[in-house]
Formats: structure tokens, C-alpha cells, sequence
């Protein structure tokens, strides 16, 4: 069964390269995740999977497991 997911962003960055930064100056750069580009162009990160969620991610980022 497929499923859709529709994620919005809590918030969004003017880069690609921003939104890098901020995962890594909130710590969860080892923490497996993808950036989305949004349809106004901006990009945000989100955070797949149950490490995500345990190391307290969502508090910050989108997760998705």
C-alpha cells in the first residue's frame, strides 16, 4: 500500500547550504535526513526514521518514520 506524505516545514532557509548549517548547529548532522525544496524555493531538512524521534529531533525538525 502506498502511502502520501505531506510534510510542512516549521521552517525553511534560503539555501541548501543553510539548511546544512542548521542541522549541523543543532547537532543531528549524523543523523540521517534529506533537504526538500519547498515550492516557494526555499529548502528545510527532514529527518527520517525512530533515531530521529529519540534523539529528540522533531523538537526542532520535521521527522518522518
Amino acid at each position: 500500500m502506498n502511502r502520501k506524505f505531506e510534510v510542512t516545514a516549521t521552517k525553511t532557509y534560503a539555501t541548501e547550504a543553510t539548511a546544512d548549517k542548521a542541522v549541523a548547529k543543532a547537532g543531528f548532522q549524523d543523523v540521517r535526513h534529506f533537504i526538500v525544496r519547498a515550492a516557494d524555493g526555499r529548502f528545510y531538512p527532514v529527518f527520517v526514521g525512530q533515531e530521529a524521534a529519540q534523539r529528540g529531533v522533531h523538537f526542532r525538525f520535521n521527522v518522518v518514520s
